[in-house]
């Protein structure tokens, strides 16, 4: 009895060990940022961005009145940025982070989805921006339905 109970336990850990190596890997929306009218979005554009250079060629700050209005700061000294972006719409669109997911060592991938809504009476510009640490060499993309 004893070394069925000991193979069991045995089997249970050796089980518990060998899982995926998937985790969630923290990450922070940048919020109050913009896509510059420079940047023409023509196809969905998924994008790993690692410099303030690259970044501020890209995006502008929409900052506003209040404590929300500020820029997130982002030190692209030991963080990267994680960028959805869509063409020009009338339509109220919104890029729905659903995960980001270790795949391997040094590696993870964004799980997102876009929710669409109402006609509206202007264009934007959809797009998501998730700062996420360096240490992660290659991110995969993931769009769900």
């Amino acid at each position: 009895m004893k070394k069925i109970l000991i193979i069991f336990l045995a089997l249970m850990f050796s089980c518990k060990t060998s899982t995926n190596t998937a985790g969630s890997v923290p990450f922070k929306i940048a919020d109050n940022y913009f896509v510059k009218n420079t940047q023409t979005v023509n196809l969905p554009v998924e994008k790993v961005i690692t410099s303030k250079q690259e970044f501020d060629k890209i995006f502008g700050t929409a900052a506003h009145m209040g404590e929300s209005g500020i820029p997130t700061a982002i030190d692209f000294s030991k963080d990267q940025v994680i960028a959805v972006m869509l063409p020009v719409t009338g339509i109220s669109t919104e890029i729905v982070p659903v995960k980001l997911v270790k795949t391997h060592p040094a590696e993870a991938e964004f799980h997102y989805k876009i929710k669409s809504g109402e006609k509206l009476s202007y264009t934007i510009k959809p797009s998501v921006l998730l700062i996420v640490d360096k240490e992660y060499k290659m991110i995969r993309f993931n769009k769900q339905e």
